[in-house]
């Protein structure tokens, strides 16, 4: 049997989980399921226009986190609609539009503002998650924001990838860690909900430094935290590196140990939207665990029962 509770300050942690959950805060917020649906503005990014480089980033291939359905008509509303369509056979009636592909705040903001009160127009629609790097925020793009944020709920995520310099270099992603600092900062003080995007598993880094990583995002002002572990996906320089000499990727069972201790040292009010990358089969050359999602959280709640860890225990 369960605890109900490892720790009073988990309020996400229900079922049995040993970390927020941020399935459990968007039922709690909004007193049913809540589903996202995945929506390609259209955007491109600075790293691939040209203005700060052309190949993008090292692991970057953005059809690996597309929308799933293929439409001759790629509008906002079709879109959206699609998402109602296949999420209505699962009982979901509440959605969030995520525009998830590429670089979701570079562009004109006439274009942004267009392209999301589109997302948001439709009834069942309750909020909007905006994906973007942190060097695409200028002040124009934040008022725009703060104004979506007081109509509607907002949730911006930002890429942190890592903390450190060194590592912002071999992912060629053009900018620097103080630059992230402050746009999470900047976001924070406009009260949006800000989700940090991190990657584990990085050749520039030792596990210490990947764990030395936990105290800094425990500062920084952060609602959301997305963890993904380092994969090589086709058609990326990543996988080009991997081919002429095979980078070391976390196996499963080193992975699950290792992120049951981030997040024991992780503190306790940061709600987890994912634990693992997830990129489609069919683009993944490495690591090829052969489990499916629900697998691998069930196995990683075992090993954090077993061994007595849950979110903030350090």
């Amino acid at each position: 049997m369960f605890k109900k509770y490892y720790n009073p300050n988990l309020q996400y942690a229900k079922n049995g989980f040993r970390y927020n959950n941020y399935t459990y805060f968007l039922k709690e917020k909004f007193g049913e399921r809540i589903q996202r649906i995945l929506i390609d503005g259209g955007f491109t990014c600075p790293n691939r226009d040209g203005t700060k480089g052309k190949s993008g980033c090292i692991y970057c291939n953005n059809k690996s986190f597309s929308p799933f359905v293929n439409l001759s008509d790629n509008s906002i509303k079709s879109q959206i609609m699609a998402g109602f369509n296949y999420f209505n056979k699962l009982n979901a009636k509440k959605f969030i539009a995520y525009f998830q592909s590429h670089t979701n705040t570079y562009a004109p903001v006439p274009e942004l503002k267009k392209k999301y009160y589109e997302a948001i127009k439709f009834p069942e629609v309750v909020g909007i998650a905006i994906s973007t790097r942190p060097d695409c925020l200028d002040q124009d793009i934040l008022e725009l924001l703060k104004e979506l944020n007081n109509i509607t709920y907002l949730n911006v995520e930002i890429g942190i990838e890592s903390i450190l310099d060194k590592s912002l270099n071999w992912m060629n992603r053009k900018h620097d860690y103080q630059t992230t600092v402050e746009a999470i900062e900047k976001l924070a003080d406009l009260g949006i909900d800000v989700t940090g995007h991190i990657i584990l598993g990085l050749p520039t880094e030792t596990q210490n430094e990947m764990l030395e990583m936990v105290k800094k995002l425990n500062e920084l002002p952060l609602k959301f935290l997305k963890i993904h572990h380092l994969q090589v996906i086709k058609n990326t320089p990543l996988a080009n590196i991997h081919k002429n000499k095979p980078i070391k990727l976390f196996d499963y069972n080193e992975y699950l140990e290792f992120v049951s201790k981030f997040i024991s040292h992780l503190k306790q009010d940061i709600i987890l939207q994912r634990i693992f990358a997830d990129a489609p089969l069919e683009l993944l050359i490495a690591p090829n665990w052969h489990k499916r999602s629900p697998e691998i959280i069930m196995d990683l709640q075992k090993l954090m029962r077993d061994n007595d860890l849950y979110q903030g225990k350090y």
